[in-house]
């Protein structure tokens, strides 16, 4: 089918002298029907009664058209046509062909069309454009990055008196919660994500739902309890492994910029906030002299957390971060002020 249309276009070059034109190039609307191609307001209609006959003619004469009427509107082919000619290439919109340049098989493009001659030619048809969606959904994405705060806490924060030992050894200060930079982490679960289209699909409006998770690993024997009087202490043992656990619902919304929605290895960037609810929180230790423990509480903390948000990306390499805009701990009844912050990949189609 492609050669036997293909010749026509070529044909209705030549009728219009198109075949001495270096380029002429502006949109492409191509519609292909059953019997019909409409290539900006030039039309061929195959003629499908007369098409018997036309196969009794064929052989007499070699040089004829396919059985089909060319019409070309106003007698040329207009503006809104895309069209590109040179010595061995012709590319009509997404059409592309190529004729052999090399010694016997070198042809001109008029002897061509005359003579029906495609071979040592080579035709393709360029794959169209993905049409994009105004909103497309992503299921089940996650990141995995670094995670620690910015501690604004007063020189000696918290201090604790517990009975019949010397009270200093339970005292807590900034230093005290200073983290283990090489095993303190932030893992984010995405439920659903989606990209709602604004303009042009360059700027989008991104919104989800899902899980941030924090794991604060921590270099001194700090211990958190749900026990009145004794909620974050020093503790008398040392730990091989010490960490608070902290997970939140979230809901993230961005503002995306995507200058090239058409490739999958072009930039783009995104800027925004998010808000989350402490849904869960542990204190996860062990020791040599108590073994593995786990202790489940509130400890204090901010049930509420806020973030300003962010995402940079070159094809599918994602990188995010978030930046905590309130305290970790609730004012209210702790005097620490730790803001969380974390930077990582991310593994999303978006």
């Amino acid at each position: 089918m492609k050669k036997r249309l293909l010749p026509l276009l070529l044909l209705s070059i030549s009728l219009q002298g198109f075949s001495q034109n270096d380029s002429s190039k502006t949109n492409v609307p191509i519609i292909i029907e059953s019997d019909t191609i409409v290539i900006g307001n030039m039309i061929i209609v195959k003629k499908a009664s007369e098409q018997n006959e036309y196969n009794n003619r064929r052989n007499r004469n070699r040089s004829m058209p396919y059985g089909t009427v060319i019409n070309i509107k106003n007698g040329k082919i207009g503006k809104d046509t895309f069209l590109s000619v040179n010595d061995d290439t012709i590319k009509v919109g997404r059409i592309n062909i190529i004729k052999s340049q090399e010694g016997a098989n070198k042809k001109d493009w008029e002897a061509m069309v005359e003579n029906g001659d495609f071979d040592n030619t080579h035709i393709t048809i360029e794959r169209a454009p993905k049409k994009l969606k105004n909103v497309n959904t992503n299921w089940f994405s996650f990141d995995l990055g670094y995670a620690n705060y910015r501690d604004e806490s007063e020189q000696m924060v918290y201090l604790m008196i517990y009975p019949g030992l010397p009270y200093n050894k339970y005292w807590v200060n900034s230093n005290s919660l200073k983290l283990d930079n090489r095993k303190s982490s932030n893992f984010n679960i995405w439920i659903v994500q989606q990209k709602l289209n604004v303009y042009q699909h360059k700027i989008n409006l991104k919104y989800g739902v899902g899980f941030e998770m924090f794991n604060f690993r921590f270099e001194q024997p700090v211990s958190f309890r749900n026990e009145p009087g004794k909620t974050v202490y020093m503790d008398d043992v040392n730990f091989t492994k010490n960490k608070l656990f902290v997970k939140y619902l979230t809901v993230p919304v961005q503002l995306n910029f995507q200058p090239n929605p058409n490739s999958r290895k072009g930039f783009y960037a995104s800027i925004g906030l998010s808000a989350g609810y402490l849904v869960d929180s542990r204190n996860k230790q062990i020791s040599a002299e108590r073994g593995k423990q786990k202790y489940d509480g509130n400890f204090e903390l901010n049930n509420w957390r806020f973030a300003t948000i962010g995402e940079l990306g070159i094809g599918g390499i994602r990188l995010y971060g978030s930046y905590g805009s309130i305290n970790l701990f609730d004012k209210n009844q702790s005097h620490f002020s730790l803001f969380p912050y974390s930077l990582g990949l991310r593994f999303s189609n978006f």
